[in-house]
Parts: C-alpha cells; structure tokens; sequence
C-alpha cells in the first residue's frame, strides 16, 4: 500500500494498486463523512471558532450531553456522549454551545449538492455522512476523491474523510482507516491483504457486545474472523453469524439508494440518556413532552402523521444491570401534533413504569402515514384540540429559523427541575 501526503488539505491519501493491476471492471462506491460535523460548522460559520476547542451540546446545556466535540476538544478527552459537567471539568477554557439543528441542516443540503454535482446516485446515510456510486467513472479513484474533498473544502470551509471501495461496507471501513480529514482507496483485489489486519470492531455492525464475544474467543482482527468456518459463526450468533462470515471477507451487494428510491420510513423518534438515572416522575413527564414535542416537529416537515406510538425506556435494575423495555400501542387516530403525541406516550410510560431508575428514555411515532393518505381519516373525526393546527405552524417556523428549542412549553420545563 502506498501513501501519498497532499499539501494544505489533506492529512492523507492512501490508495492501493492502480487501475492497471485491477483490471476487471467493478462498482466503485464512496462513503463521505464530515469530520467533526456539528462543532466543525460552528469553526466555519465563525472564523473566531477556528482552531479552538469547540463543544456542542443538548439542551439546556447543564443538563445535557456532549453531541459532538472538535478534534481541538477531543485532545483533552471529550467526547460525544458524555455529560456536560464531566465536559466542562475535562475542558474548562473549551467553547461551548448548543445545538443548533436548521444551521447543521443548511450546511448538510450545501454538501448534498456538491454530491448531486458528481452522480445522482447519493444516498445520505445520516446528516454528515453520504455514499456515491461511481461507478463509471472516468478519474482514477484517489483523483476523484481528492477532487470532491478539495471542492468541499473550498465551498463549505468544511473537511471531510473520504473511503471508496467495491461496496458500502468496504468504503465505510476505509473511511474509518484515516479520520479525520483523509482519503482511503480498496480496491476489491486487495480486499484480504487490507483488511485482514484491521480490528473487527471496525467493521460496521460490530459493536462493542460482538466484539467482546470475539475476543473472548481470541478473534481481535478481521483476518481471524474470516477464518472461522461459517457453521461455527452460526452456532455462535445465529443468523447473525452469517452476516459476520461475509463482511469478514468485504462481501456486501446493498445498492445505493437516493431519496426518491428509498422506502418509506415506517417511524421516527428521539431518544435521550441521563448521566444520573432519573427517579422523578415530574421531570420524567418533561423528559416526554421534550422528546414528543421534538418528535411531531419532525412529522411535520416530513408530511407525515402517526398511527401508533412506541416508548423505549432503559432501567437500572440493579448496580450492575440495565434492562430496555419496550411499550407500544395503536393510536384511534393518525396524529401530528405534540398536544396529541405527548399524552398518549405520557400514559403509555407510567402504565408500565414500576418505578426503576430511568437511565435512558425514548419516544418513537410508529405506523406513519403521509398526509394526503391520511387526509381522508382524519376528515372523519372532529376536531379534539382546537386551534392546534392554526397555531403549529407559526411555531414551526420559528423552529426553523432559531432552532428547535428556541420554544418550549411549560410542560416541558419539568424536565429541568
């Protein structure tokens, strides 16, 4: 494997053989991930942030998490994830901020088209992270990826870390090879020597539980893993192990899927963790009107409406155990609105909460619809909440402009007492 050092931008371009020596013809698929997404925004939206140790957090900052940290940041040990004060002790000269979603949004559609400049076939994988299917195309891979991440850079202020391979597995694998600010090119007749020494915990899908079965079975790198026969991995993991059998070796066929191709999604929720288990039922009501209001606000921008309802809790059992359950219910009628959502997750919580510790809570719209399927339903039924729907869209635009929290109703204020 050679590697190539660009000067200015990139930290590090590392290719394997060249078109020559993978003469067959094959998919070249990209995976593209902002480096540091959310704090790297607010370095380039404010050139007074630049090189300083940014930090983003949920709101109200005292009571949140760590969303994401710049790598300036990382250096002293925060990271995504942990609470504010644990931050705040690790960095106390760091910036912190909250999140501000419309702003991430706006950066987030910028890099979405540069992309659509290069293929039609992007898919995005989440706010910061993209594939594009090259398939075709006529530079070589290492030149197209350094073009794309030198144009983003240029356009946005913004550097990203770029992984291409046969597939989306392989290409996410190279992406997490040279974070940040990096460029990683597999080709698929390298695919055993390059990945063989990798850690199996760098392989999408492997999480820290696989990974530890793995290593208590003295499996620590890829290369291991696809030495173990197939019956042996299903014996272990079930139908699971198959799949493990196969991205051992960087076999995957999912085709790249563009919005106007994907599915539609069957639910949408938000989800929470509290760095001290909650006990309170107030704030926990708080904590559900926050996660539900967030919740309906996505609904609507997506023209969407619930037909049921999911809450997702996680107990401390006990010092050493914490247990997720699950609840769900149909609902009598498809809903968008928080007034609506946050009841009914409300009593669908504290039916079934016995008292535990609440380490982490989820609210979740199931069953979704789009509003024209729905219109009909929801002509049948008079109207429960008046002027909710005079008023949320007024609301809505406000969320927009200044950010989702920059309106809260009072129930919500329990979550912070």
């Amino acid at each position: 494997m050679s590697c190539v050092f660009t000067p200015a931008l990139s930290s590090g371009t590392c290719s394997g053989s060249t078109m020559t020596d993978c003469a067959r013809p094959e998919r070249l698929i990209f995976h593209i991930d902002a480096d540091a997404f959310f704090a790297a925004v607010e370095q380039a939206s404010n050139p007074r942030l630049r090189n300083r140790p940014v930090v983003v957090c949920g709101i109200p900052l005292e009571h949140g998490v760590v969303t994401a940290a710049s790598y300036e940041a990382r250096k002293f040990g925060v990271k995504a994830g942990i609470p504010f004060f644990q931050a705040r002790a690790l960095l106390p000269h760091g910036v912190f901020l909250p999140v501000n979603i419309p702003k991430y949004l706006s950066y987030s559609l910028r890099l979405l088209a540069i992309y659509l400049q290069y293929t039609p076939l992007v898919e995005a994988y989440s706010v910061d992270e993209v594939f594009l299917d090259l398939t075709g195309a006529p530079d070589p891979p290492a030149v197209l990826g350094e073009k794309i991440r030198r144009q983003i850079f240029r356009e946005t202020g913004l550097t990203v870390t770029a992984g291409a391979g046969p597939n989306k597995l392989v290409a996410k694998i190279a992406t997490e090879t040279v974070k940040p600010n990096g460029l990683c090119v597999i080709r698929a007749c390298e695919l055993p020597g390059r990945l063989a020494p990798l850690p199996v915990s760098i392989c999408p899908g492997i999480g820290p539980k696989t990974a530890e079965v793995l290593q208590a079975a003295g499996i620590t790198t890829l290369g291991q893993l696809a030495a173990v026969p197939l019956v042996k991995l299903r014996s272990v993991f079930g139908l699971w192990g198959e799949k493990l059998h196969q991205a051992a070796r960087g076999i995957n066929d999912e085709p790249v899927l563009p919005l106007d191709r994907r599915p539609p999604e069957k639910s949408m929720g938000h989800e929470t963790s509290f760095p001290t288990p909650l006990t309170s039922a107030r704030r926990l009501e708080g904590v559900i009107w926050i996660l539900s209001s967030k919740t309906a606000f996505r609904l609507r921008e997506k023209k969407m409406l619930a037909t049921g309802i999911r809450v997702k809790t996680r107990l401390k059992v006990n010092e050493k155990k914490i247990e997720t359950r699950t609840f769900q219910r149909q609902l009598p009628v498809a809903i968008t609105s928080e007034v609506q959502l946050a009841p009914a997750a409300r009593e669908l919580f504290f039916t079934h909460w016995a008292g535990l510790p609440v380490k982490g809570l989820g609210v979740t719209a199931t069953g979704l619809v789009s509003e024209e399927a729905a219109r009909r339903q929801l002509s049948l039924f008079p109207e429960i909440y008046p002027g909710v729907n005079k008023l949320e869209p007024v609301l809505d635009r406000l969320r927009r402009k200044y950010g989702e929290d920059i309106l809260v109703r009072a129930a919500n204020l329990l979550a912070g007492e």
